[in-house]
């Protein structure tokens, strides 16, 4: 059996051919899930909206709708926020997310995610 890291922002790509994904953040693993799942059920609000930014060839043309944009900036990784580093992007940041990092943890069987939000579900699935 054979491993091979793919890091990539084509999550198109990332479908195709990985069994597990970890998905990143300025640097930091946000969830990691087999692929399937992550698609099926993403967790941490930056997964979803990479998933939201995905162009869908299965809709007809009269029910096509503008990719969503994830909103703000990355943050400048020589002075990171304190806190969760992307909070100031998040529409669900709490106060605790400006204050104290999330812990990457198991939120289902083989599927973990760095997210003050924890088990709650964070809205449907794209």
């Amino acid at each position: 059996r054979m491993g091979v890291l793919l890091i990539t922002h084509n999550l198109t790509v990332v479908r195709e051919v990985a069994d597990r994904v970890a998905v990143m953040y300025a640097g930091e693993i946000v969830e990691i899930a087999p692929t399937e799942r992550l698609f099926q059920d993403p967790r941490h609000p930056y997964t979803q909206g990479l998933i939201r930014l995905i162009p869908r060839i299965d809709l007809d043309s009269e029910h096509k709708t503008r990719l969503e944009a994830i909103g703000g900036s990355v943050p400048i990784l020589i002075n990171p926020p304190v806190g969760c580093r992307f909070a100031p992007r998040c529409k669900f940041a709490m106060n605790v997310c400006t204050e104290k990092e999330p812990l990457l943890r198991e939120v289902s069987p083989g599927h973990r995610m760095a997210c003050h939000l924890g088990d709650t579900q964070l809205g449907a699935a794209p």
